[in-house]
């Protein structure tokens, strides 16, 4: 993780947004809080349509640091392309009903270009999991577009994670 000057404390900062996103999986809240914390698991689901996640580090424990690196579709040229991966740390974890954590747009040139708080909250419900993500983001905001897509992004990688528990 970077230790980039212009980190953002993101349990004391104001948020300036905030996205939610609301899910039901036919799954166990188990397999899915499973899905958010297996390094293995992550690489397949992480990230929106187009990218990929090659490599996934996770130190689960309170503290605990974590890294998806990100791979850009071929389409996006270079110099649009503002990060290499996300990490960040975990200030929550109650397996299988809560998980809060950081995260940190990193660019290895530039460090952290954004923060963001997310808190993703499990409930079992007739027939599977209900999620509730909430996302809370910080100044310096990530690009527009990034910001603008946040929740078709977040839709698309949990469409993934859905096609990962049920096959």
């Amino acid at each position: 993780m970077t230790n980039d000057s212009r980190r953002v404390d993101v349990r004391s900062a104001v948020p300036e947004r905030n996205l939610r996103v609301e899910r039901t999986f036919d799954a166990s809240p188990e397999s899915i809080f499973d899905a958010f914390t297996d390094p293995e698991k992550l690489t397949k689901w992480w990230w929106p349509n187009g990218f990929t996640c090659p490599k996934a580090d996770v130190d689960l424990r309170l503290g605990g640091e974590y890294r998806l690196a990100m791979e850009w579709p071929e389409f996006i040229p270079s110099e649009a392309q503002f990060s290499h991966s996300m990490c960040g740390e975990y200030y929550e974890i109650d397996r299988p009903r809560r998980l809060v954590m950081s995260g940190r747009a990193v660019s290895e040139e530039l460090g952290e270009l954004f923060a963001t708080l997310i808190e993703v909250t499990l409930a079992e419900v007739e027939g599977g999991t209900a999620l509730t993500m909430d996302q809370s983001y910080f100044e310096p905001l990530p690009p527009p577009d990034a910001f603008a897509g946040a929740e078709q992004g977040w839709t698309e990688q949990l469409d993934k994670l859905e096609r990962l528990i049920a096959a």
